[in-house]
């Protein structure tokens, strides 16, 4: 059985189609034997010259990981220290809720850390598919952006995301607030200065988004079921479309209350942007959503639902809506690559053709 577990590794790196040629793609598992001196994750299948990491800042550390690799980031039911990361790379892991939606994995572990910062050296750096918990410290469950051109997309974030001074060009998309006071944080800096050009798209969010009226470039496709009855949405942008504010009784308060650039939203207070283009008042969101649902899925719309009516796009409005399919939240928040949901095999081997494996794969976009 282990070489079947192995052998199902090796083969999604030779899926992955869309990394450069140049670009190497490396494992971090944290029940690796992997120790930097003799041991390089032979327990996993690791080999000197392709180890398989123990944590993610041995492979951040290591001089053969390059700007522009790929970490795999394996489920495990162990917890993956903090990371620090000062290369650009693109960072994957496995998702979440994987024992609740269908297809999504060979395995119910994600991959869980405390926090992931991004430091001087990791612009244009991606984080796809890992789980940001609270690990019993106060600087955990969230991503802390230090830099430029970072992009935080499909994954479960136990808190929110903490940004650095003066920055440009974030890019939130398709992730899983899961609770806290926010999904936003400054650095806690008397001399803060706001990141310039946000993009907050095809959320689900059950908190809030209150930017003390600073700029976010878009804000397009979510779902806001933050706490009932209160101001959930605080900050200006210029483009708030196909939102749906689902918690009962919610406010906002949008370009200083001025609705401006705002349209095409659903919402379950008939008093909230009252008068703009496409508004929708749905008084019965029960009546909206689907029936039954897991924790994420829960929030797609029913097809039959009077006021599941088209965004200014002519798509489906919230997470799962917008034109471009790759735009869309994806049940449990999978990279888009191939998933191996499903291995098997009788275990006795027929003579003259070897042991029989049956392998069970979906594509992603």
């Amino acid at each position: 059985m282990n070489r079947i577990t192995i052998s199902v590794y090796l083969v999604i790196p030779l899926l992955i189609c869309s990394q450069s040629v140049h670009a190497k793609i490396w494992r971090v598992n944290n029940q690796s034997n992997y120790d930097n001196t003799i041991s390089w994750g032979e327990n996993y299948g690791g080999t000197p010259a392709y180890p398989v990491f123990k944590q993610i800042n041995e492979a951040v550390a290591n001089a053969n990981v390059m700007d522009g690799d790929t970490l795999h980031i394996e489920g495990s039911s162990l917890v993956y220290d903090v990371a620090t990361v000062t290369k650009r790379l693109v960072i994957i892991g496995p998702g979440y809720f994987l024992t609740e939606n269908p297809k999504v994995a060979n395995t119910t572990y994600d991959a869980r850390i405390g926090y992931i910062s991004f430091e001087e050296g990791s612009q244009n750096s991606e984080l796809i598919g890992i789980s940001i918990i609270n690990n019993g410290s106060s600087s955990h469950g969230r991503v802390y952006i230090r830099v430029n051109d970072i992009t935080v997309k499909r994954c479960k974030i136990r808190y929110g995301i903490e940004f650095g001074s003066s920055l440009i060009d974030t890019y939130i998309l398709q992730n899983y607030f899961v609770d806290g006071s926010n999904a936003l944080y400054t650095n806690g800096s008397s001399s803060f200065v706001p990141p310039q050009d946000i993009i907050f798209n095809n959320n689900i969010l059950i908190t809030k988004l209150i930017w003390s009226g600073w700029q976010i470039l878009e804000c397009n496709n979510n779902v806001f079921d933050g706490p009932a009855n209160e101001l959930n949405l605080d900050f200006n942008t210029g483009s708030f479309q196909n939102n749906i504010l689902k918690a009962a009784g919610i406010t906002a308060n949008i370009n200083d209350g001025t609705n401006n650039n705002v349209e095409y939203n659903t919402v379950s207070n008939s008093g909230v942007f009252t008068g703009t283009p496409g508004v929708v008042w749905e008084p019965a969101m029960v009546n909206l959503f689907v029936e039954n649902g897991t924790t994420d899925g829960q929030y797609q719309l029913r097809s039959d639902a009077t006021n599941n009516v088209v965004g200014s796009d002519d798509a489906e409005r919230g997470p799962f809506g917008g034109a471009a399919v790759v735009n869309r939240y994806n049940l449990s928040g999978l990279a888009a690559i191939p998933v191996i949901y499903n291995v098997s095999t009788t275990g006795v081997s027929e003579p003259g053709t070897g042991l029989p494996v049956n392998v069970k794969a979906r594509t992603n976009y």
